[in-house]
């Protein structure tokens, strides 16, 4: 099967685990969003070394949504920890809150990979984001945001008293 015959299907007719590695790459960077995020998936349960390279692609080039993208950072994650904390680093403070709460997810699952630099840098940065949000946001969810704070301590509150 190439990808040409994918594009008349929906995602659940799809047998990944029958599509060629390069089936798979051409998908994950395709318009149909969830088809891409499965085959990136698809890959990353290969262990596939492309599934790095693809998840890189994704989120230097901002591709497809959120949905795709916090899958990207998860694959990269699992293998290009490095590169990934750097994505994290300098896209944190500006991340949409669906992707905010994947890095808190990833920070709590790997706590020991966040308590030395440059991932350290991290926990600040998701702090000052967790301070401007209304508390009333679904998104980072709040047990999430709860299971940070327990694991990276509570946010400072700076207030200024009128005399």
């Amino acid at each position: 099967m190439n990808s040409e015959n994918i594009d008349f299907m929906t995602d659940d007719d799809v047998d990944y685990s029958n599509l060629s590695e390069d089936v798979l790459k051409q998908l994950a960077l395709g318009d149909e969003l969830f088809i891409a995020t499965s085959s990136l998936v698809e890959l990353r349960l290969r262990k596939s070394a492309s599934s790095a390279i693809i998840a890189w692609k994704i989120l230097s080039k901002t591709l497809g949504d959120k949905y795709l993208q916090v899958t990207a950072l998860s694959v990269l994650f699992d293998m290009k920890q490095g590169q990934a904390i750097s994505f994290m680093l300098k896209q944190t403070q500006y991340s949409d809150s669906y992707i905010l709460n994947t890095i808190m997810e990833l920070m709590i699952e790997n706590e020991t990979d966040f308590k030395s630099e440059p991932a350290s840098s991290i926990v600040g940065i998701v702090k000052e984001r967790l301070r401007e949000l209304d508390h009333s946001t679904k998104l980072p969810e709040p047990e999430i945001r709860d299971r940070f704070l327990d694991i990276y301590g509570a946010i400072e509150k700076n207030y200024i008293s009128i005399v």
